[in-house]
């Protein structure tokens, strides 16, 4: 966890003054992201059980949580952009970059789910964590807007020296 933190530690040049919302609070920020970390433990948990411990398939376990994610979907699209979406069509806007995304996200929500069935729900926190670390390499290499920094440096350190101690 705290590789990880050092290594999203924003830079001296995302902290500009007059880029920060008036509104922003530090404490509801840090309620929101403990209680998104709670919750994600909490249902890496339930669905290594679901995926390990029940009769049913990886694929179907995966195609229930991909109906439930798509309903919260459309809800989201009817709620926010319903006249969008009649004026313009479902898929406007979508690009052969928007399309690479998604299907990113899908192999990427299958292969999590072979990670949980094959292995634990800890070896997937620790690949989650390599992969922002190699993220991040990658925007330094391939996109040129990240500089690494000392605490990335750092944080990148701890998260491949923890990787390996679980190892082992």
């Amino acid at each position: 966890m705290s590789g990880v933190t050092l290594v999203q530690w924003p830079t001296d040049d995302n902290l500009a003054t007059n880029d920060k919302p008036k509104d922003m609070n530090r404490l509801v920020g840090l309620a929101a992201v403990l209680t998104s970390c709670f919750l994600s433990g909490f249902t890496g948990v339930y669905f290594e059980k679901l995926v390990k411990y029940t009769s049913q398939s990886l694929w179907i376990r995966s195609f229930q949580l991909a109906i439930f994610g798509f309903l919260f979907g459309l809800a989201a699209v009817a709620v926010q952009d319903y006249d969008i979406v009649l004026a313009d069509g479902f898929f406007q806007g979508y690009n052969r970059y928007a399309w690479m995304v998604v299907v990113l996200q899908a192999v990427g929500g299958l292969i999590v789910a072979m990670v949980m069935k094959y292995a634990d729900n800890i070896l997937k926190g620790f690949a989650t964590s390599v992969s922002i670390v190699l993220s991040t390499l990658m925007s330094y290499y391939l996109l040129g807007d990240f500089e690494p920094n000392t605490a990335f440096f750092s944080g990148a350190s701890i998260v491949i020296l923890a990787t390996f101690v679980y190892a082992f």
